[in-house]
């Protein structure tokens, strides 16, 4: 939590929402606990990091350097992992889970305030382009959906054995060290690759086709977030992949990734089933998979039905807490039952009025709430997580959109002009261990407006040191 917070509150931005404006909204808050005001406890934590109260070199009664005092986030935690099911606990975390529901929490607090105009979680905010091509008719499909970061896949490439061989013997690191160091621009380039799809229904072909599957950016945001995905599962187990990843400290340009929509001589592919979805409108919608995690989890061994009903009971949030599900609800009985439409109508007729009314007291719709409900079996956490991304799914409508305070492409948070695609590295977070239920998280931080004027940090909890040059390699989350 400590190494997301020190990124997230070293962007302008979120300095400048919550710093300047702390002692007015101490004055004003219309809660009586402020301690269950998340709007409370991030002017707090922005005053406590931006004051230069904890800067300052603590001694001891004979004036030498005693124990630094750092800001102790117990309120913070409390407020922000409120009813969560993951972070209210006390087990190791996912930096990457904790980014997301950070930024969903702070978009709910922001919505009682202007509407969520000012929440400063939209600098995050950009589109991605997906692009859909059937390689007998050529014909294809376009679609967009929001998004707030990036996962990059790791290239495993083993080092041989001459490579082994010249390592040193009591360099512990260099021992352990399996797999040879891949550049940035490597790993984007798999990720925005193209990719070939089997057994694809074409609405054009009517048959089962092939198709060529493509990601590119529609939008730039201001600040973009990138995860190194440095974790696979062995033996339905996380392991971690100990591959060092190269980025370069100045300009990184993704002009290449650059998706401009359909071009001319593309003709787009027909809708699937337009005249069922006609007269079907009346239905209850079920909550769209993300079939790539339900993939992901069936190449680790998990019956299709297990994986599809994982993703869905966790409202698409990841690879990550799906599998968890799958662990958690391995001795249930009718785990590999199909799930039947007519037990999905039956969920959602019997909705909880107090969840209901729960969800709508943020801000959301009711037909929103009674479709994230009836998709998550009436679970109120994930039903609010659900809504939360929902901005991606055009069936959503305005509501999905106003309710992750999404940025329209015109604005100047989101960019969708050629010249905005030049980045430079600003903030990384590092995992030190070897499995995501053990080990630590420190953050590199710069200070400064560009790579040539700037300073690099290392903060670890309390504990601050001023760096040569970031520990880029080891990265997990970067900005």
């Amino acid at each position: 939590m400590s190494s997301i917070l020190q990124c997230v509150f070293s962007i302008d931005r979120f300095r400048d929402r919550y710093f300047p404006t702390a002692e007015d909204h101490f004055a004003t808050c219309p809660k009586q606990n402020p301690a269950d005001c998340v709007l409370c406890q991030l002017h707090k934590m922005a005053s406590g990091l931006w004051s230069g109260r904890y800067a300052e070199l603590q001694t001891d009664y004979d004036g030498k350097p005693a124990h630094q005092l750092g800001i102790p986030p117990a309120q913070f935690k409390d407020a922000i992992a409120q009813d969560h099911y993951e972070f209210s606990t006390m087990r190791q975390q996912d930096a990457s889970e904790f980014f997301e529901h950070l930024n969903n929490r702070i978009d709910i607090a922001e919505r009682a305030v202007a509407g969520g105009s000012m929440a400063p979680t939209n600098v995050f905010d950009f589109k991605t382009e997906e692009r859909l091509q059937c390689l007998e008719c050529k014909k294809v499909r376009y679609e967009t959906q929001q998004d707030r970061s990036i996962s990059l896949p790791m290239i495993k490439r083993r080092l041989n054995e001459s490579d082994s061989q010249q390592t040193s013997s009591d360099d512990a690191s260099a021992q352990k060290q399996e797999y040879a160091p891949v550049s940035i621009a490597e790993c984007l380039d798999s990720m925005f690759g193209e990719e070939l799809i089997s057994d694809c229904p074409c609405p054009s072909c009517n048959k089962l086709v092939t198709m060529a599957k493509s990601t590119r950016f529609a939008t730039f945001p201001k600040v973009l977030a990138v995860q190194v995905l440095r974790f696979e599962m062995v033996n339905f187990v996380p392991v971690k992949l100990n591959i060092p990843v190269r980025v370069p400290l100045g300009r990184i340009d993704f002009s290449a990734y650059r998706g401009y929509g359909i071009q001319p001589g593309e003709e787009p592919l027909p809708e699937p089933d337009d005249g069922a979805k006609s007269d079907d409108a009346s239905a209850p919608q079920e909550q769209p998979v993300d079939e790539a995690v339900v993939v992901q989890l069936e190449s680790m061994g998990f019956p299709r039905v297990r994986c599809v009903k994982a993703v869905k009971a966790t409202a698409n949030s990841g690879a990550e807490a799906a599998m968890g599900w799958v662990f958690e609800h391995m001795d249930d009985p009718t785990i590999d039952d199909p799930e039947e439409p007519q037990q999905q109508q039956q969920q959602q007729s019997a909705l909880d009025p107090g969840a209901v009314e729960q969800l709508m007291a943020m801000g959301f719709e009711k037909a929103s709430v009674e479709k994230a409900l009836g998709a998550t079996a009436g679970d109120a956490n994930r039903a609010l997580d659900f809504l939360l991304n929902m901005a991606g799914d055009e069936s959503a409508g305005n509501d999905a959109s106003a309710a992750t305070g999404s940025v329209d492409p015109g604005s100047s948070q989101a960019d969708d002009s050629p010249k905005h695609s030049g980045y430079e590295l600003t903030g990384l977070v590092l995992h030190k261990g070897t499995s995501t239920h053990c080990g630590h998280y420190i953050a590199n931080v710069r200070h400064g407006l560009t790579a040539d004027e700037s300073r690099w940090f290392m903060f670890n909890d309390a504990r601050v040191a001023a760096l040569k040059e970031p520990q880029t390699e080891q990265a997990y989350m970067s900005s």
